[in-house]
């Protein structure tokens, strides 16, 4: 096979290839794949964020027109001191120490409204995924939504064991 006409063929192949993934992404066809709006919370997500929600960190909010922003401490810390959140805000960092304390405050910006699957993080865990348990637990205290029944047996502080969850025994049967 010459070089002229391997080329023609491969950028054949191409076309080929993105006309399929077009048609596959057509509306009008009757199984067209539809593109994901919304992340998927999965009941691990739903667990953990349970948790973050009944715990005890003071968050600060500060309200605009038609959106919350709130800054979540990270990681052990209970509260974030006024100094912490202002230096945050400036991004001005005198020593390597100060930057790396900067990554122990989260930002969430959440809207006025219930659209709380829009918000935005800058944890890790909201950049890979477009959600984290930040976003599902403070519309979890704000009460935006309520978690599965399954994400509440879990004790606080506590992570879901391995493996598919056992069936509840019926009660009150003599066994």
């Amino acid at each position: 096979m010459e070089v002229a006409q391997y080329e023609s063929y491969a950028s054949d192949g191409e076309i080929i290839q993105e006309q399929r993934a077009s048609i596959d992404r057509d509306s009008s066809s009757v199984n067209s794949k539809q593109f994901a709006t919304e992340p998927t919370i999965t009941l691990q997500l739903w667990t953990s964020s349970y948790q973050w929600a009944k715990s005890n960190k003071n968050i600060i909010c500060i309200s605009s027109d038609s959106t919350k922003i709130y800054y979540i401490p990270a990681h052990h810390l209970q509260s974030v001191s006024q100094a912490d959140l202002n230096r945050y805000k400036k991004q001005k960092f005198t020593t390597f120490n100060l930057f790396k304390k900067s990554f122990d405050i989260w930002c969430l910006e959440m809207e006025n409204d219930s659209h709380w699957k829009r918000s935005k993080c800058n944890c890790p865990a909201f950049m890979k995924n477009f959600i984290c348990k930040h976003v599902a637990g403070m519309s979890i205290r704000l009460k935006y939504c309520k978690p599965s029944a399954a994400a509440k047996t879990i004790p606080i502080g506590e992570k879901r064991k391995r493996g598919r969850p056992s069936k509840a025994r019926p009660a009150l049967l003599v066994q």
